[in-house]
């Protein structure tokens, strides 16, 4: 693991979490089977978001998950009734100070239903995977220009690198 993700990786503390978030909202509904092809398509050819990062005193190195589930990552839920932009922001603070599990990779996107008549996917991933600038990169590699793509930005290099 580079210097700069170690740092990343050791700076997290219970109150200081380093996560970045982001949020995606739609006026459409997104069928939770579509996100996880997308998930598996578009962002796991970036070999590292199988991988747990492990801080030892002398090293941080990146480790394979050998029970990778996806599941784990790509997590369904609903807001209440006709929810709107502050039960959404409501449940991105709960998310956003919630620590991430880790024993798996340090990453989740959670499928929200029944935000404004539509839905939103709210990401959370760790800083050690990649800067603000790759993972921006990563996201838009992820949404469509249009129904059905093509992809909004070609894909970066399978290699994540810091800019």
């Amino acid at each position: 693991m580079s210097a700069v993700d170690t740092a990343w990786l050791r700076m997290d503390r219970p109150d200081n979490l380093m996560m970045i978030c982001g949020v995606l909202t739609f006026r459409d509904r997104i069928e939770l089977g579509r996100l996880r092809k997308i998930v598996l398509q578009r962002f796991l050819r970036f070999k590292r978001f199988r991988d747990i990062p492990v801080s030892q005193p002398a090293m941080s190195f990146w480790h394979a998950d050998r029970n990778f589930d996806l599941d784990h990552h790509v997590v369904h839920v609903a807001l209440p009734g006709r929810a709107g932009k502050r039960e959404l922001q409501t449940m991105i603070s709960r998310l956003a100070s919630t620590p991430l599990n880790p024993a798996r990779p340090l990453w989740q996107f959670h499928l929200v239903d029944n935000y404004a008549g539509g839905s939103a996917i709210v990401a959370r991933i760790h800083h050690c995977y990649a800067d603000g600038i790759a993972l921006v990169q990563v996201l838009l590699s992820m949404t469509d220009s249009a129904p059905n793509g093509p992809p909004a930005l070609r894909a970066p290099s399978p290699r994540l690198r810091r800019c």
